[in-house]
């Protein structure tokens, strides 16, 4: 089963709708939420121009994309390069890096030269047709490019030991198994996923010190990474401490969901998922559990 499957698998859960209390009558046909800014806490759309209003200076922009869609990748690019053009960018942070390539990317900027997956020793479990646009934007316009992910040897020895930094609460503990379990479609026996949830831990710690120690006063730094890594209830903001930090969840739209409360995922504790949801246009996802069904021995 490859790297991939199992991250897209994963991601696609905060897409999967959650029974919750309207708090005011937002219904409206699918195709009419694209481009839209919604903000859960008040339940009320807003301007996208509100966005860089709220940014928080000294702090991180965690942007939670679907993995294998396009349209989240587009908009990674434009707000990179919005920061940049309005002079807010800070560093821009990736999940689909790790620390053994900071070097090639620390060149790459340096020598001011095009990214190129050979320089960067990209991994083909991103697909560089995917990742190229957002990439080229950081590059052009933010002062440093972070691998934030765990390392080979550090993903085995989470694997092995645990995350580093132990655990949240226990209840944590428990929904984030159940979240793995459902996001391998209930196929794989739950002994086999207690790893798997210690180096999804592992890395949201990773993540989180990585931002931590690149802050810059006066900017924004954007982290580029999956949903769940993103979210306030489960992911890197329970680990960034005092560091300010904004959660956009980028979500493309259904065509039975037609509230954008429809579109936020069950939460942990009662705690907000997301700060911020910005809706992209419906698309035809695969079957991942059919995949992942053939995957299997």
């Amino acid at each position: 089963m490859s790297r991939l499957l199992l991250t897209l698998i994963f991601s696609l859960l905060v897409q999967l709708p959650a029974l919750s209390q309207a708090q005011q009558d937002t219904s409206s046909p699918p195709a009419a939420l694209v481009g839209r800014l919604w903000s859960p806490a008040s339940a009320h759309f807003m301007p996208l121009e509100a966005l860089y209003q709220r940014l928080p200076e000294g702090g991180w922009l965690l942007i939670g994309e679907q993995h294998d869609n396009p349209d989240h990748h587009r908009l990674e690019a434009e707000i990179i390069t919005a920061l940049g053009q309005r002079q807010q960018l800070g560093a821009v942070a990736l999940e689909m890096a790790n620390g053994d390539q900071q070097p090639l990317l620390d060149q790459t900027l340096d020598a001011a030269l095009p990214p190129t997956p050979e320089a960067l020793n990209w991994s083909a479990g991103w697909p560089w047709a995917l990742y190229e646009a957002p990439l080229q934007a950081a590059f052009r316009w933010s002062s440093r490019v972070l691998g934030a992910d765990l390392t080979p040897a550090q993903i085995r020895t989470a694997h092995a030991e645990g995350a580093p930094q132990g655990e949240l609460e226990p209840a944590q503990g428990d929904f984030m198994a159940e979240l793995l379990f459902h996001s391998h479609c209930g196929q794989l026996p739950r002994s086999q996923l207690e790893p798997m949830r210690q180096v999804q831990l592992a890395r949201d710690q990773q993540i989180a010190a990585v931002l931590r120690a690149h802050s810059l006063p006066g900017r924004t730094g954007v982290l580029l990474t999956g949903s769940i890594h993103a979210r306030r209830d489960l992911g890197v903001p329970r680990w960034l401490d005092s560091t300010a930090h904004l959660t956009l969840l980028l979500v493309a739209v259904e065509p039975d969901a037609v509230s954008p409360e429809d579109y936020l995922p069950e939460s942990f504790g009662n705690l907000p998922t997301t700060d911020l949801v910005l809706f992209t246009p419906a698309r035809k996802t695969p079957d991942y559990c059919a995949e992942f069904s053939k995957s299997q021995p």
